[in-house]
């Protein structure tokens, strides 16, 4: 192939993402996780189910062992939904779901924020490794969220402005309640979910998220990890 034929193929591929479409993805695609939920509604249940049996402490463990690890090296992946969780190290994201190898493409940031990079790796999640569900996923006393707070509006750290609006928000929302907006436990909490609900919104209106939402290809939904119960609270379906 000439220089030119293997740049039309690039152009075609890039074009096929943004489109939506899966290249390399199909029905008869060798699942190494064949539990995999066949539809996106069944990919947030499956989560709602493995977090259960991680707070409860009755936890499967699947798709850990020798097996799995080699069927995903020799046939690729098929994670059945993409979590945009933060880097904190009490909020394991595989654990939290009592997930295995290959059923999770996860994007952790401090304060599970989605930029550019971000918002590009959940396009190829979608876009080539079909996953048809993503879960944007907040935690209970980030020090990100609680960083932010405490810096609002001065900050000069770009993953702590990134969680500016989510402040404003919280603020408004203690205020609207009669509550004290300089109570700052309630002010991280309220953040914390707004944050959550702010960036779900963000990534349901961004290409080509919106264009697959709209074409019933995909499902973006965001809850709140508390690490006190281990329990993830749904906030935006």
């Amino acid at each position: 192939m000439g220089i030119h034929g293997r740049v039309l193929g690039v152009l075609v591929l890039a074009v096929m993402l943004l489109a939506g479409a899966a290249p390399g993805w199909c029905d008869e695609a060798v699942q190494c996780n064949e539990a995999r939920p066949p539809t996106a509604d069944g990919a947030v249940q499956s989560l709602i189910d493995g977090n259960k049996r991680w707070a409860s402490g009755n936890v499967r463990h699947p798709g850990r062992d020798f097996a799995r690890r080699e069927c995903v090296y020799k046939e690729g992946q098929t994670p059945f939904a993409a979590i945009v969780s933060c880097s904190d190290s009490r909020a394991p994201t595989e654990l939290i779901f009592d997930e295995g190898v290959g059923d999770l493409f996860v994007v952790r940031v401090a304060g599970n924020s989605v930029d550019t990079v971000g918002r590009q790796s959940l396009a190829y999640s979608t876009g080539h490794l079909g996953v048809e569900t993503i879960l944007v996923l907040g935690h209970q006393k980030c020090g990100a969220v609680k960083a932010a707070v405490e810096t609002y509006p001065k900050a000069t750290d770009k993953f702590l402005m990134l969680i500016y609006t989510a402040v404003a928000k919280a603020k408004e929302l203690i205020h609207q309640h009669g509550g004290n907006v300089e109570d700052k436990d309630a002010l991280i909490a309220a953040t914390t979910d707004q944050h959550v609900i702010e960036e779900v919104r963000q990534l349901r209106s961004a290409s080509p998220f919106k264009e697959m939402i709209a074409d019933g290809k995909l499902k973006i939904v965001g809850g709140r990890y508390d690490l006190d119960t281990g329990l993830v609270t749904m906030l935006i379906q």
